[in-house]
This record gives C-alpha cells, structure tokens and sequence, in this order.
C-alpha cells in the first residue's frame, strides 16, 4: 500500500539557481560553432558566390571500357607520434600571412647573362669541368676492363730506379724536413779485438797497454790528493788559524789608520794654495804668447799638414808599381781565409762524434772491459761474462747526447739519530 502513495515535490524557493527552468541550447551552440568554423576555413558559405563553391567539369569522365592504371603502391610513411602533434599547424586555424609568391632564378638574372645563356656559348670553367668529367670517365671504365686482367709491367723491373705512374689528381708530397740525430756515433760500438775470448797476442798487448794508462793516471790522482792532505795536517792550527784572518781580512784598513789619512789630507790641502786644486796650470803674465809667436805656430802646423798629405800622396802613386806584391799579398789573405774555413768545417764535423756537456756532470769514459791474461779461457762455455749490460746502455746514451750524465742519488737522513740509553742498561 505504501508503495503505490504518491511523493509530494520538494518545494524549493525560487530565487535560488536550482529552480531556474533548463532550456536545450544545442542545436543553436552547434550552428554558432559550424560558423565559426567557416570563418577560420576560408570565410561563411552563405556569403560566396556559385563560382567559389562548385567548379565546371569540362573532361568527359572516363568509360568502364578503359582499364585503370594500375598505381604503384606508395610506401607507407611512419605515422606521426601523438605526443607531437601539438607542434603541427591546425588546419582549423586562417594563416595571419600569406607568404607571396617567389619571383623565379631566371628573373633575378642580369640581362647580360640571360643573353649568354640563351647564345649557347660555354664559359672556361664549364669547358674545364667537362674535361674533367671525361678524365674521370676514361679511367673508371679502365679500372672496371682491367680489373681481372692480368697487371703487367710498364717498364723494366730489373732497372735500377723503376718509372712510377704519375697521377694526375694526386696531391703534391710535402718534404718534411730531417730530424739529424744528436750524435754520428754508431749505437752499438764494435769492441776492441783484445777483447775476443780468444784474442790475436799483439790486439790483446795493445789492449792492456790502454788500461794500463788509465790505471796510472788514477795513481797519479791519488798521489796528488795524499800529498795535498799530509800537508795540510803538517800545518799547525794557530798558524793556519792567523793566515786565514790576513787572506780575509786584504784591503780592510783600521779605524786608527783611516784617522790618520783624514788628517794628513786635510793637512796638505791647507797647506796648498786654492789655484794648485784647478785641474789647469795657473796662467802667467810672462807665459803669454805674441802675434808673431802664434802666427810662426800656425805656420808650422800648415807645412806639416802639406807635408804629411805630400807624403800619403806619393805612396798612392808608388802603389801601381808595387801590384805583384799587393797580389801575392791578396793571394796569401785567401788562402789563409780558405784555411779557417776548412778547420772551422772539420771542426763542424767532428762535432758530430763529440760529446758535449749537457748537465752540470762530465762525461766519464766507462772502464774498460778486460780480462787478465789467468783469467783467459779458450772456450766461450767456461767465458765469465764481464759488464752490465744495463750501464753500457746508459753510458751509450751519455756518449752520444741523449741523456745528460748522472749518478747515483745520495741518502740523507732528514733527522740526525738520537743516541738513547735503555732503562734496563741504566746505572
């Protein structure tokens, strides 16, 4: 019974929004928005003319008795993402410019050139560029007939310097200029014969006879340096103490001496008169000279003058007389010329097998590797070998200026060493 009771309306006041009576609108929104399309598409279709809107067809359609043309299919293109389609233009939307229509090349051309276009006459560079296509032609087909045939020799390959084909499309070699080694000498140095496990008598003699120079002269050295050292300890130390403060102490003057200078001096150029200090000698009435003693000076000095010129004069005329000599003299000046430049260019020369000082070392010649007459052995099995392979490298490198001369670093302690007595030694 409840069910079929009849609700009463909610009574709702009506200045309120949700009492307004609902109208349909879309029918008018869709025409307004059909319009509006028509303005962005090229304007309202109400408002143009027949011959805007339909077009004569003036080509009779084709028959069903033609057969189509069967087109080619197209290759799909890849469809354009969605996530760009936000960048594509909208068909919907009027362009705000048009762009206008570019003039064509041949409009922009001077007349000058049209005519000569249009006359038909090639320019050099369009002649060059066919010439060179030709080339280019010629030797592609010869590349493709010779490429499996045979390739035979264009000239005789037992000749000493061959022919090479000359490309003409290759680019020109550039010379690179030759790095000259620091030094002539050979890398590996032939050893002296003496040398040899099994040595010639006279090579090995001369051998030892040069390591025994070098043994002497060490002596020498150490002799120099022993008697040098027990001289010194001769010297006593009061003595050697007093001469040093003399060899220091050259040229310092004592206060008193300087005193006594100052006084000395001062004393004298009291003593002077004021016109002695004038770097020139006082003049004097008696020492001055006449008219007639200076007019007699002049005179002098003039005749010397013509005399001296009179006598440069007569040399240069008695120098034609005297040309053999002046040749020979010539001749000796060029030759010794010629002389200086030869030693300077052997000396040049030598500078390549030298070795020059390249660090703040010497070079020092390594000692020479030799073996004492009981130590010799016929066989090269029962050989000790002599040397370091390793120091006879460096000291190659040395000798021939690729590394400056070096020795072996010595050790320093940063701190000197503390003597600590343990607690168990203490008394």
């Amino acid at each position: 019974m409840e069910a079929n009771v009849p609700r009463k309306k909610s009574r709702l006041a009506k200045n309120k929004k949700k009492a307004w009576r609902k109208v349909d609108i879309t029918d008018v929104e869709e025409f307004l928005e059909d319009e509006r399309l028509q303005e962005r598409t090229g304007g309202l279709v109400a408002e143009k003319l027949d011959a805007e809107l339909f077009t004569l067809e003036r080509k009779a359609p084709a028959t069903a008795t033609e057969e189509p043309v069967p087109k080619k299919k197209r290759r799909k293109e890849p469809k354009v993402l969605k996530c760009y389609s936000h960048l594509m233009p909208d068909p919907k939307i009027k362009l705000a410019r048009k762009p206008q229509p570019s003039r064509k090349v041949k409009d922009k051309q001077a007349p000058h050139i049209k005519e000569k276009v249009l006359s038909g006459v090639k320019t050099q560079k369009e002649l060059k560029a066919e010439d060179q296509r030709k080339l280019v032609q010629e030797k592609r087909l010869k590349k493709d007939r010779t490429k499996g045939s045979i390739v035979v020799a264009s000239y005789n390959l037992w000749d000493d310097e061959p022919k090479k084909p000359v490309d003409p499309f290759a680019k020109p070699l550039v010379k690179r200029p030759k790095r000259k080694a620091p030094s002539d000498l050979p890398a590996v140095q032939v050893p002296h014969p003496g040398a040899s496990y099994n040595p010639d008598y006279e090579d090995y003699q001369e051998l030892l006879s040069k390591a025994h120079e070098v043994e002497e002269k060490k002596l020498l050295e150490e002799k120099k340096l022993q008697k040098f050292e027990e001289e010194i300890k001769k010297v006593d130390p009061k003595t050697l103490e007093r001469t040093w403060l003399s060899e220091m102490s050259e040229g310092i003057k004592d206060k008193e001496e300087v005193k006594e200078e100052e006084e000395d001096g001062d004393d004298a150029i009291n003593a002077e008169d004021l016109d002695r200090i004038s770097v020139n000698p006082p003049v004097r009435r008696e020492s001055k000279k006449t008219r007639t003693q200076r007019n007699k000076e002049k005179k002098k000095k003039m005749q010397e003058k013509l005399k001296a010129q009179g006598k440069m004069d007569k040399t240069k005329a008695n120098e034609i007389f005297r040309l053999k000599s002046m040749k020979a003299e010539l001749d000796e000046r060029e030759a010794a010329l010629q002389r200086k430049a030869q030693e300077r260019r052997q000396k040049w020369q030598s500078q390549g097998l030298q070795t020059r000082k390249l660090g703040r070392l010497k070079f020092e010649e390594p000692l020479l590797e030799i073996k004492l007459s009981d130590e010799l052995e016929g066989s090269l099995r029962k050989l000790k070998p002599e040397g370091n392979l390793f120091v006879d490298r460096m000291k190659s490198f040395e000798k021939r200026n690729i590394m400056e001369p070096r020795q072996e670093a010595k050790k320093y302690r940063k701190y000197k060493r503390k003597t600590v007595i343990k607690r168990s030694h203490k008394v």
